[in-house]
């Protein structure tokens, strides 16, 4: 055999060995980050839903530094997460429950009995969010499925005042 005809076939083998290693790396990565993004995203709504349990519902700006917080971002920043691209606060949905698991319209009202005190479950979401790919060629965007953590509340912000006999809720 000639041995420059056989340089050229070590070149051809290469490529075709080479390519299927390197789609085989580059699926190995994107699996580690979809495996990240979904990990993440779950403590996003543990997270989120834990802080909602204790911090005040009746405080709009207290609900949006929860929702921030449950991003992992500072309390001021209102830009998008800075660990999982493309993540801000409106893809969260907060919500907050009673006995029944329906919707509490109006956390914020104090007083009636559909309001404040009705409030038995805290209930964190992220529903649609969009992972792209980032492997050459194979590029794509699929919708990842909803992430949700629902925990029974806590104080909500709020504290016994004295000499009075704060609530007690059966969980």
């Amino acid at each position: 055999m000639n041995r420059q005809r056989m340089r050229g076939v070590y070149v051809v083998e290469f490529a075709i060995i080479g390519l299927l290693l390197f789609a085989l790396l580059f699926g190995v990565v994107e699996m580690g980050r979809l495996y990240f993004t979904v990990n993440t995203l779950d403590e996003v709504v543990r997270r989120g839903a834990r802080l909602a349990a204790v911090c005040d519902p009746s405080d709009p700006v207290e609900v949006e530094k929860i929702l921030r917080r449950a991003i992992f971002d500072a309390e001021d920043d209102d830009s998008a997460s800075d660990l999982i691209g493309g993540l801000e606060t409106a893809d969260l949905n907060l919500v907050y429950l009673n006995e029944a698991g329906a919707t509490v319209a109006n956390p914020d009202d104090l007083v009636s009995a559909t309001g404040f005190r009705a409030i038995r479950y805290v209930q964190l979401r992220v529903e649609g969010f969009p992972f792209e790919l980032l492997i050459p060629g194979f590029g794509g965007v699929f919708t990842l499925p909803a992430f949700r953590s629902t925990i029974p509340r806590e104080s909500l912000g709020r504290h016994a005042e004295a000499g009075v006999v704060p609530e007690i809720t059966p969980c």
